[in-house]
């Protein structure tokens, strides 16, 4: 049986449903930031991971550049 797929070809993402231990006030996990990253595809991440690290590349060097004006 093969699965559904959208109109990009690719399967849609199962339902994402995060169960919360609301029993410690003090948890820094982002729950938010987790369902949105599961709801992407593999794919989809790494693309973003790639524009996080041209971006702190990007960064990196106008700091560099800015600090060799100095």
């Amino acid at each position: 049986m093969k699965a559904s797929a959208s109109k990009s070809g690719r399967e849609d993402p199962q339902p994402v449903t995060i169960e919360r231990d609301t029993s410690n006030p003090n948890d820094e996990i982002d729950h938010a930031l987790l369902e949105e990253s599961l709801l992407k595809s593999v794919w989809e991440r790494m693309l973003a991971n790639d524009d996080a690290l041209r971006l702190a590349d990007t960064l990196r060097a106008a700091m560099t550049k800015t600090r060799a004006k100095s």
